[in-house]
């Protein structure tokens, strides 16, 4: 779902399915959208009260529903923040990558667009605010201990394991670590930049593709070397 720059749904409605009403029925806010203006309220509660003064109360009043609505949605505060952090930090889903038959070009474009979510003010805002909240929060840790270790199904695993495949390479333990050190040396290295010194978004955009597409090349070339050759096709 896009955003605009304030982190709000550009057009929260899209992905919901139209209700017909009756003459005269006051609109309705599809599930959705609703949805998407809980979870907006939840990140600013967290980033100004911190996750111990946050409450479903004051979840509700910044979103303007009623509690009882909340609660329909979010069955307590921890499954509130759970899908929060899940859904904007964990749950990324880029645009398509093309470039196929160029694997250095075609993952340069995936970092790409996870750069441009991942990076975005909104979210290292959250993150800024997770990093605090984890030394105070015996709920934040378990949290985010329990969403990395559902972490497997992320877009650059993905990509990896079908580069593997295609390839027909086999890869000694576990691919996510692999997928990590990718992450690290690309996103991570900038979110950590983000996180120190707040860096200008257009700074970030204009020295995130020289940069990804360096790392990229550098990172398949050891990638290949660290792998060894199926003698038949990968099923």
């Amino acid at each position: 779902m896009s955003k605009n720059g304030h982190g709000a749904p550009a057009s929260a409605s899209h992905d919901c399915d139209s209700r017909r009403r009756g003459p005269g029925r006051p609109p309705e806010m599809e599930e959705c959208e609703r949805r998407e203006r809980i979870l907006d309220a939840a990140s600013e509660v967290l980033q100004q009260c911190g996750y111990h003064a946050a409450s479903m109360d004051k979840v509700a009043q910044h979103s303007a529903m009623s509690k009882r609505t909340l609660y329909q949605m979010f069955h307590s505060k921890q499954d509130l923040f759970h899908t929060l952090i899940n859904s904007r930090l964990f749950n990324v889903t880029p645009d398509e990558c093309h470039y196929r038959e160029n694997p250095a070009e075609e993952l340069t474009e995936l970092l790409m667009n996870l750069g441009r979510i991942i990076l975005r003010p909104d979210r290292i805002s959250l993150i800024r605010a997770l990093i605090t909240e984890s030394q105070e929060s015996a709920d934040i840790r378990q949290i985010l201990t329990r969403l990395r270790a559902g972490g497997k199904g992320n877009v650059l695993t993905s990509w990896l394991d079908r580069y593997v495949r295609q390839n027909h390479y086999v890869v000694e333990g576990d691919i996510c670590i692999y997928s990590n050190m990718l992450f690290g040396m690309t996103i991570g290295d900038l979110m950590l930049q983000s996180l120190a010194c707040a860096s200008e978004s257009t700074w970030i955009e204009e020295n995130m593709r020289p940069r990804f597409h360096h790392a990229a090349r550098i990172f398949l070339a050891g990638f290949r070397q660290d792998c060894n050759r199926s003698d038949s096709p990968v099923p």
